[in-house]
Order: C-alpha cells, then sequence, then structure tokens
C-alpha cells in the first residue's frame, strides 16, 4: 500500500489542529473553573489532579471519534468546540450535586476528584458515540 505525501500533510495538518484544539480547551477549562488547579496540582493536590485528567481524557476522545467522522477540517474544528462546551458544563453540573465540591477540590478530597474525573470521561465516551 502505497501513502503519498498529501496523506502525510493531512494527518499533521488535523494532528495540529487536534492539538491546538486540546490545548486551548484546557487554558479555557483552567480560567473558567474557580478552582486553580495547576497551583494545586503543584503543591501535591490529587484530587484536582484527578478532575483535571478525566476533564482531558474525555475532551479528546470526542476529539477522536470527531477526527474520525468529520468529512473536513472545518467539520471537526465544529465538533470539538461543541464538544469543549459540554465537557465544561458537564464540569459545572458536577458542582451541584457535591455541597461546596470546588472547596472540597482545594482540600484535596480525591473522591469529590475521582467523581469528576469519572463523570467528565463518561460523558466524553457518550459524546464521542452520538458523532458516530
Amino acid at each position: 500500500m502505497t501513502t503519498h505525501l498529501w496523506q502525510y500533510l493531512l494527518y499533521l495538518k488535523f494532528f495540529a489542529v487536534g492539538l491546538v484544539m486540546m490545548v486551548t480547551y484546557i487554558a479555557v477549562y483552567l480560567r473558567i473553573t474557580p478552582v486553580s488547579e495547576l497551583s494545586l496540582i503543584r503543591q501535591g493536590n490529587s484530587a484536582c489532579a484527578l478532575s483535571l485528567t478525566g476533564t482531558m481524557i474525555g475532551y479528546s476522545v470526542t476529539l477522536i471519534s470527531s477526527m474520525l467522522h468529520s468529512a473536513s477540517l472545518l467539520d471537526f474544528i465544529i465538533w470539538g468546540i461543541g464538544a469543549a462546551i459540554i465537557q465544561i458544563v458537564v464540569y459545572f453540573i458536577a458542582t451541584l450535586l457535591i455541597p461546596q465540591a470546588n472547596q472540597q477540590l482545594k482540600n484535596n478530597n480525591v473522591a469529590v476528584g475521582i467523581l469528576f474525573s469519572g463523570l467528565s470521561v463518561s460523558i466524553g465516551i457518550l459524546n464521542a458515540a452520538s458523532l458516530s
């Protein structure tokens, strides 16, 4: 099987756009959530690490499905933006489930971090499956 140069370029284009979307998503997520995840993670806060990791995995699963099912790069970007919005909404819905959830994350309540991670990954998987 012969792979042409344009296929490699298409791969690089989708990978680069996906990477930019992931970095942008993480930056927006960190900016709008009231918990200072990165500084708390640097201090050894496992709950925040779990929560942030879950949202990254949940979002990347949806990006994967978007890549596989998009007819064009523009379709991929549109689905990726929609997925980012859903993942951020999940965070805020999760804070409604646990009283003082943000304070619980700050206090390194690992159970809350695991719950947030699980919700983000689960919704990401459902979101990804909906794109197929």
